[in-house]
């Protein structure tokens, strides 16, 4: 993916380079591991880091959309804050009323195929906007560029700085307490002129 440059942020790929920053922010400050097999070690963040390098070949020669984790950096000063990236979701959200009515669902067990958004910040950086500003910037991508049909946020029921952002960029927001991990669901959809819904 090409960097994307807003008011404040560069979205990029990540580099080799970003290693030690990256895991002081998702292992060290947010504490994210990407399954329960997995530790929270450098070494299995470099692994991380090297499939992540590897999938963005992999995505351009397959001409699959961008999936996969980008680097947030600040604009002025070049520092690494975070990540955020499109990902594949497949999720019974035929479970979700809002879902079922809009995407034609008639079955609710099934699982169904989606473009999720999602964004990490550190701690350092949070409550001043760069999260929504580089979703936004992500989501116009994804609406204007790739004609992306629809953009889902995913997170939990006490994620209430993800729950905002996901508001702010106008997600209708949907609920399932009971689920185990789609508890709040966002859905913003595109009117295919270019802007979202």
């Amino acid at each position: 993916m090409k960097p994307i440059v807003t008011n404040r942020l560069i979205i990029r790929e990540f580099r080799p380079s970003d290693l030690g920053e990256i895991y002081r922010i998702l292992d060290v400050e947010l504490g994210l591991v990407d399954s329960v097999e997995q530790d929270s070690s450098i070494a299995q963040r470099k692994k991380w880091l090297e499939w992540t390098l590897q999938s963005y070949e992999q995505n351009r020669m397959l001409l699959n959309p961008p999936y996969g984790n980008n680097a947030i950096v600040l604009k002025d000063s070049l520092q690494l804050i975070g990540a955020c990236g499109f990902t594949p979701i497949l999720a019974p959200l035929g479970l979700i009323p809002y879902y079922r009515y809009s995407a034609g669902v008639v079955d609710e067990e099934y699982n169904y195929p989606e473009v999720g958004i999602f964004f990490a910040i550190s701690p350092h950086y949070q409550c001043r906007g760069f999260a929504y500003e580089a979703s936004k910037a992500l989501i116009e991508l994804g609406f204007k560029k790739l004609k992306i049909k629809r953009i889902v946020g995913i997170t939990n029921l006490y994620n209430n700085p993800s729950i905002a952002v996901l508001k702010r960029l106008g997600m209708r927001i949907e609920t399932l307490p009971s689920h185990k991990w789609m508890q709040v669901v966002g859905f913003l959809e595109n009117n295919l002129n270019g802007k979202a819904d």
